[in-house]
């Protein structure tokens, strides 16, 4: 599998919206405690927390691409890709993999513990007890699923139904129960791993080609709305003798 990359602007212009929230959130901090001692506490435990998740999330993503690397060089990966809104804002998508077997947006939680969900309705396990999850991964899931399929299919015609696919993987959860999600739920890296090989194939290698280089030529115009540069006419793959 090859890993391709977005330009370094369109992730320096993502990065100006995370630190202004940030921001946001250091200023209401401040006005919650107001000035002095609590206010810097709060507003460092804030980063420390930032920090941890960021690491946690960094981790469980790097072992996701490392063991996707065995698939063959007719996949593309993309780490932390980002794809615009409808509001003419972006999203990041931890991997979003492109290949024959179509399109996965693949959401890592590295949560540990025991979780249940029931119609994107997620809670934890606290002791004897079940907490509700404010965040719902799989409804974050299903908001890539159909922001990816508006933007990428108002460039590309003809892609066939249901080429993307928008999983989400616990890589060390304990326990995970789910019941009528929107989008496929799997616990460890090898269920990620079963479910793209025995994905039937549905996208030609010229397909697989335009949307890679779709996602690879985003970019952001100057009054920040996102468009695609122009896609030049994709060329068929060469496959790789994979003894090499």
């Amino acid at each position: 599998m090859r890993t391709l990359q977005q330009s370094p602007s369109l992730r320096a212009a993502f990065q100006q919206k995370i630190d202004t929230k940030k921001s946001t959130k250091h200023q209401e901090i401040h006005e919650t405690l107001g000035d002095g001692f609590l206010s810097g506490l709060g507003s460092f435990m804030f980063e420390v927390k930032q920090a941890t998740n960021k690491f946690k999330g960094n981790m469980g993503e790097w072992g996701v691409s490392l063991l996707l690397q065995s698939f063959p060089d007719t996949w593309v990966i993309f780490n932390n890709a980002l794809i615009p809104t409808n509001s003419d804002s972006l999203t990041e998508i931890d991997h979003l993999i492109v290949g024959e077997g179509g399109v996965f947006l693949v959401e890592v939680k590295t949560w540990k513990g025991s979780f249940s969900a029931y119609k994107d309705k997620w809670k934890r396990r606290e002791g004897n007890n079940w907490l509700v999850v404010d965040n719902s991964p799989t409804s974050q899931s299903v908001y890539h699923q159909k922001m990816f399929h508006r933007w990428i299919t108002s460039l590309i015609p003809n892609l066939p139904d249901g080429f993307v696919a928008a999983p989400v993987v616990f890589p060390i959860a304990k326990w995970i129960g789910t019941n009528d999600c929107s989008v496929p739920v799997l616990q460890g890296i090898p269920a990620l791993l079963q479910m793209i090989n025995s994905s039937p194939n549905c996208l030609t290698a010229m397909q697989v080609q335009a949307i890679a280089q779709a996602v690879e030529n985003f970019t952001l115009t100057a009054n920040t709305t996102p468009i695609p540069k122009p896609i030049p006419k994709p060329k068929p793959f060469k496959r790789q003798n994979p003894t090499s």
